[in-house]
């Protein structure tokens, strides 16, 4: 009596009040009950365990189910082949379930010849004789059952929690452990269970789930852990490569700035070397310009000093007889002819002209030989716009005789009557 209070009073604690406990056990899925199956070669869709097998046209039937034995209720399709049978069938059954806490645990009995894999609401939740990892359409079963193993019900405790109030969904694929296996055989059992006789099991499996659950925290703490670490290394690794692209970065900077610098002070120093070469060439230039003025200069004061020598000259020759003013007046004549025939003034405007009118002396006695130096002394002055009378009182003649000079060399020249000198002469 005080064992029996003992175990109601903790399935009274393990429902928290939620329910009224129905002792005993209940059927919820039996032997005769309708599946629907899938017994083709192919493959079914690949989130089969959760999708409507209405979708992919699903056959039906009652439990058992299989071929090879008189225990069947629906024979199932192995294949054209007794030799290379199909590895693999599909079942599939809903249910309804009010409150699953009704009940202390859920006892899952099954038939299965040779393994199978039981999937709750699209979780798996069993696997009987059936080999670790991935299972798919070609698995085959670990081992064998034998003639005498294969009416015998193998069972798995399920507990409240694994199921959903209102529709549940059991999923199962059976799988041969030969293609030439004579016989196949499924059948399931699904009974709710209230009997103290549970408490232990209950226990247990419970137990069993603390222990997979601590594993499996576990597991992930230590995913995590090497998540972690991974990710530490990998932050590692990326810091060094970003310092290193970061080294390579300035030290191509240093390396860039370091050559525009030296590129700049080595421009910089051919800049000034440039520049003290102009300003060097720029003095030779203006002393060299110095030198003329101061030889213009010098003429000028000669000119000046010999035109006062003439004056004193002119001042005493007219005193005396006839004779000496006639011989004074014919050496004043020879010294002012000599004077006019120096050429050192005409070179030097030739220099000065050349200067300001490059190449017009060789473009002209290159198309025009012939001419004289009179007569280039001519086109220079009406080059320079002068007139008739300046270039008479230059050249000490008469300006008649600049008129026939510009004549002469138009004539010279192959010019027509309608052709200006002046206007010609600009494109030289």
């Amino acid at each position: 009596m005080i064992k029996h209070t003992l175990i109601l009073f903790v399935l009274a604690f393990y429902f928290q009040g939620n329910i009224s406990i129905i002792y005993g056990q209940q059927k919820i899925i039996g032997e005769g009950d309708e599946w629907m199956y899938n017994d083709t070669d192919s493959i079914p869709h690949i989130n089969w365990v959760t999708s409507s097998p209405k979708d992919e046209k699903w056959k039906t039937g009652i439990s058992p189910f299989g071929y090879g034995d008189e225990h069947i209720e629906t024979i199932i399709s192995y294949g054209g082949d007794p030799d290379n049978k199909h590895v693999s069938k599909y079942f599939k059954k809903t249910f309804s379930m009010e409150n699953p806490f009704q009940f202390l645990a859920y006892e899952l009995k099954v038939q299965r010849d040779d393994g199978i894999v039981v999937y709750l609401n699209g979780r798996e939740v069993w696997r009987n004789n059936m080999p670790e990892g991935e299972i798919n359409y070609n698995t085959t079963a670990s081992h064998l059952v034998l003639d005498r193993n294969e009416k015998v019900f193998v069972t798995k405790i399920l507990l409240p929690e694994d199921f959903v109030y209102g529709l549940n969904t059991l999923s199962i694929s059976v799988h041969q452990a030969q293609r030439a296996s004579t016989d196949c055989l499924f059948n399931l059992e699904l009974i709710g269970n209230n009997s103290p006789e549970m408490l232990p099991l209950l226990l247990k499996e419970h137990s069993i789930k603390n222990i997979e659950l601590s594993a499996r925290i576990k597991e992930v703490k230590y995913k995590m852990e090497i998540e972690e670490r991974d990710l530490r290394l990998d932050l590692a690794e990326r810091a060094k490569r970003e310092v290193k692209i970061a080294s390579y970065i300035i030290s191509a900077i240093l390396i860039i700035t370091l050559s525009l610098f030296l590129l700049v002070c080595t421009n910089g120093k051919k800049r000034e070397k440039r520049l003290a070469q102009d300003i060097l060439d720029l003095k030779n230039k203006v002393s060299n310009k110095d030198q003329e003025l101061m030889s213009l200069s010098l003429n000028s004061l000669n000119n000046q000093q010999y035109l006062k020598e003439l004056k004193l000259d002119l001042e005493k020759g007219t005193s005396g007889d006839l004779p000496s003013i006639k011989a004074k007046l014919s050496k004043i004549s020879s010294q002012l002819e000599y004077q006019l025939e120096y050429d050192d003034d005409w070179e030097n405007l030739k220099k000065h002209f050349s200067a300001v009118h490059t190449g017009f002396f060789d473009k002209i006695y290159q198309l025009h030989p012939s001419l004289t130096e009179a007569e280039l002394r001519h086109c220079v002055f009406i080059k320079l716009h002068m007139q008739t009378k300046e270039i008479a009182r230059i050249l000490h003649i008469d300006p008649r005789s600049v008129q026939t000079s510009r004549y002469r060399i138009k004539k010279k020249l192959a010019l027509d009557e309608n052709t200006d000198l002046r206007e010609y002469l600009k494109k030289f």
